[in-house]
């Protein structure tokens, strides 16, 4: 009795530390995509992505490899999940979800208290479209060894402002792996508000 309960139990306990199978893949039209397809199925699978986001790069001496890692963002509307493929190189080595899709036509409305981190890039360019200045920057490195020469990993972050007009502060958006990280207010805006409303 005590063998079949300690088989029942480590069994039960090996699919609660499993990671969910539909965590690690995307179904598109009837065709699944998964960790470890190259870029080339997902966009067989899916179509190209709503958008490409460079997220790290790799650096070999003084050689900059473009990109080396990339989020995907899929959009499949507001009834369903939002999904993002992480590669790197030309394989899928993650594919998660970020919330409820929305609908391209209304996407939101783009107010300072509308602007929340851990948005994905796509929801914020939707929302808000391109901002009025966009800086990009590197944020650490990461060095391997054991390789012949120096290599180095290096995380994007970028930095972006939304003028909300001269009744209102702009905002600083700080963005890194594809989310909004940080928020922070600037001076009074401009006589000219560029966004959607």
């Amino acid at each position: 009795m005590r063998i079949v309960l300690a088989c029942l139990l480590t069994g039960l306990a090996a699919l609660l530390l499993a990671p969910p199978a539909a965590a690690q893949s995307l179904r598109c039209d009837g065709k699944l995509v998964g960790v470890g397809d190259r870029r080339y199925d997902a966009i067989v699978a899916c179509g190209e992505p709503d958008l490409r986001v460079p997220v790290r790069l790799d650096v070999i001496g003084a050689v900059a490899v473009l990109p080396y890692e990339e989020i995907w963002y899929y959009n499949f509307g507001p009834r369903r999940l939002l999904r993002t493929l992480r590669l790197r190189g030309d394989r899928i080595i993650a594919i998660e979800s970020a919330g409820y899709g929305f609908s391209p036509d209304t996407p939101g409305s783009c107010r300072p208290e509308d602007l929340r981190t851990a948005m994905s890039t796509l929801e914020l360019l939707a929302r808000c479209g391109e901002p009025v200045d966009r800086e990009q920057r590197t944020r650490s490195f990461a060095q391997r060894v054991g390789t012949p020469f120096a290599y180095n990993s290096i995380v994007l972050e970028e930095q972006w402002i939304y003028d909300f007009g001269p009744q209102r502060f702009y905002r600083i958006i700080k963005l890194i792996d594809g989310r909004v990280t940080s928020i922070d207010t600037g001076n009074r805006g401009s006589r000219r508000p560029q966004l959607r409303r």
